[in-house]
């Protein structure tokens, strides 16, 4: 099934917090038969991509999934130095380069990489996922950089837990597809450990199924949504990069 090219965006990155995939084996296969059914790629980010068993398990998918970088605070915050980030980001470039895996994004837990940017064209990635930037849009950085936001975490977490995930994330498609929006779900592997949510998660999953075959959503991952987004670059604001001007 080939991706239709709707109005609005919705971008599906998993979290593996662990060191290894052997202990979310489980969730990790049931995940990835899910996305095959739908045709749903994602992007999923480790704190060693290419090491951990997660490349191994999707280098024979058959949709193009992505890897990256999930950093934590040992190697990224205000309290450490740019040497240290510097020496951190490229180890684990290299490794995930020296299995032929490509990395494009990383994860941070809090942290601004603003004064990093140059460190991270270098090693050729080209999107920043922060959960310190929430919403809808997201922004351009400099040296061709993006920020992108995280819409909605699952579990789901603050003012969105009173109507539910499926009816928030719902209500979002929706707003997307009229304004050309970007809707981004992060999803740590570990909570589909509870068959509540994954069942939860398949059936926002075939919701942006059916609205992606209806021609309303586009389906990316955070590298597509890049190249999606790079034509725009000096003819959009950063502000509101995915509506029209």
């Amino acid at each position: 099934m080939s991706q239709s090219t709707g109005t609005g965006v919705f971008g599906l990155s998993i979290d593996l917090k662990e060191q290894s995939a052997t202990s979310l084996q489980a969730e990790l296969s049931q995940l990835l038969k899910t996305l095959q059914r739908l045709q749903i790629p994602a992007t999923f980010a480790t704190p060693s991509p290419g090491c951990d068993g997660v490349f191994e398990e999707l280098r024979g998918e058959t949709l193009r999934h992505e890897l990256a970088i999930l950093a934590d605070t040992s190697w990224v915050g205000p309290q450490v130095g740019r040497t240290h980030f510097a020496r951190e980001l490229a180890r684990r470039v290299e490794i995930a380069q020296a299995r032929k895996a490509a990395v494009r994004t990383i994860a941070v837990s809090d942290s601004d990489l603003s004064t990093n940017l140059d460190l991270l064209v270098k090693h050729r990635i080209s999107v920043v996922r922060s959960p310190l930037y929430t919403g809808f849009q997201p922004q351009s950085l400099r040296f061709g950089v993006w920020q992108a936001p995280v819409s909605f975490t699952l579990p789901l977490k603050g003012r969105w837990q009173f109507g539910g995930a499926e009816w928030a994330i719902n209500r979002a498609l929706s707003r997307a597809s009229r304004s050309q929006g970007l809707v981004h779900l992060v999803v740590d592997l570990a909570t589909l450990r509870e068959q509540a949510e994954l069942a939860t998660l398949e059936r926002i999953l075939t919701t942006v199924q059916r609205r992606r075959n209806k021609g309303l959503i586009t389906v990316v991952t955070m590298q597509g949504l890049v190249e999606r987004l790079a034509p725009q670059r000096n003819t959009t604001s950063a502000r509101s990069v995915l509506r029209v001007a």
